[in-house]
Order: structure tokens, then sequence, then C-alpha cells
């Protein structure tokens, strides 16, 4: 069984569809959604959820530390042996078994695993259709360098995300392989980030990318 902490800055539009798909995976013990001083409606919305789902969600609202800060202060909410950490834009099919192939490699002596982020075009305008086919170079760098997703809760703990890059996963999992830790990586796990469909959200996220690849 496992905890997923997820971070949220300004993510209401997105969130609660992230949210329930976690709700329904069968691995997942309890949802610890961190609120790191958001300014649109996402503490509202957390608050809501909260109400409906009192015994899957934790809600924890904090003033702006950024993502690393975040994740760690959800950390601190975590009773399960292993954490998934999660973006509060990305979907996770809970009918499929991801989440179970990376807690098979946990299980059988990893530290941390990484999945595969990919597209899901079902329905999806143009732009979805555009952004999946620029996206494949970074799928296959994400494969490449290793960007992982479930940790032994111990283990992050004993080694903290730093704020020294903007790609705070990525610097961890290369600190853990600095440090000796085994990696892996659960190619039949497979998680969707929700698609943006306006040119204003696109760049956005692009721009996040962009300058994360660069560092």
């Amino acid at each position: 069984s496992v905890d997923a902490i997820v971070p949220a800055y300004n993510e209401e539009p997105c969130l609660e569809e992230s949210l329930k798909s976690l709700f329904a995976n069968p691995y997942i013990n309890k949802v610890i959604c961190v609120n790191d001083g958001s300014s649109d409606g996402t503490e509202n919305l957390l608050n809501r959820m909260v109400l409906e789902w009192p015994d899957k969600l934790i809600a924890v609202n904090q003033s702006n530390t950024g993502k690393g800060g975040a994740l760690m202060n959800g950390l601190n909410y975590a009773t399960m042996s292993q954490v998934f950490l999660t973006d509060a834009d990305t979907y996770v099919p809970p009918d499929k078994n991801g989440l179970g192939y990376m807690l098979a490699e946990i299980e059988s002596g990893a530290d941390a695993v990484g999945g595969i982020p990919s597209s899901n075009l079902n329905q999806a305008s143009l732009l979805p259709h555009i952004r999946a086919t620029v996206k494949m170079p970074m799928i296959i760098m994400k494969r490449t360098f290793q960007q992982c997703g479930m940790f032994k809760t111990k283990v992050l703990k004993e080694n903290p995300f730093s704020d020294r890059t903007k790609v705070e996963d990525l610097d961890l999992t290369w600190t853990l392989v600095s440090r000796g830790y085994k990696i892996r990586q659960a190619n039949r796990c497979v998680v969707y980030p929700q698609e943006c469909n306006t040119l204003s959200d696109e760049w956005k996220r692009w721009r996040r990318w962009i300058a994360g690849y660069a560092i």
C-alpha cells in the first residue's frame, strides 16, 4: 500500500480529476494534497473534497515554498512505507496496474522507481496532437535520465528534495544514484499529464519544461 503526495499551486481547473483517479486506485492508501499558497480556488476545492472523501484525502494548506518544500511537507503526513509523488495535473489510470509494477520493483529491492509519461489523445483537439508529436523526444530523455515517482518513505526522508535546480525530481534521482541507492524503471507504469487546450496554458507548460531540461 502506498501514500500519494500531490503538490498543488493554482491547480483548480485540473486538480479534482487527478485526485479522483488516485482515490480509485487500489494501491493507494491515502492521498496527501499540499496546497502551496495558491491564489485561485485550489484551497476551496480541497476543503470541499475533504468532506466528500474524508477517508482518502488529507488536505494541507501552507504558504508558498515551492514544489520541493510542498512535497517534503506532505511527507510528514505519510504513514506507508512507500510514497508515490505525482503532479496535480497528472492522471493515473485507476483501472491499470501501473503503480503495482512500481511497487513490485520496490519490494524486490529498489529504493526508488520511475514510470513513463505519455499523452492521452482521446477526444483531444488539434493542439494536444501537435504537442504529443513534439513531446516524444522529451519522453525519450525522461526514460534515459530517469525520473522517479515512487520512493521508499525512509529513503526520501533521509534525502530531501533540493531547490538548487528547477527539476527537483531529476535532481533527486541522480543524487540517489550518486549515493549508491538502487534506482529502477517500471516501463509498464504509464501516466498522463492532462492536456491543455489553450495557447496560453500550453505556453506556460512548455516554458516550465524547456527551462527544466535546459538546467
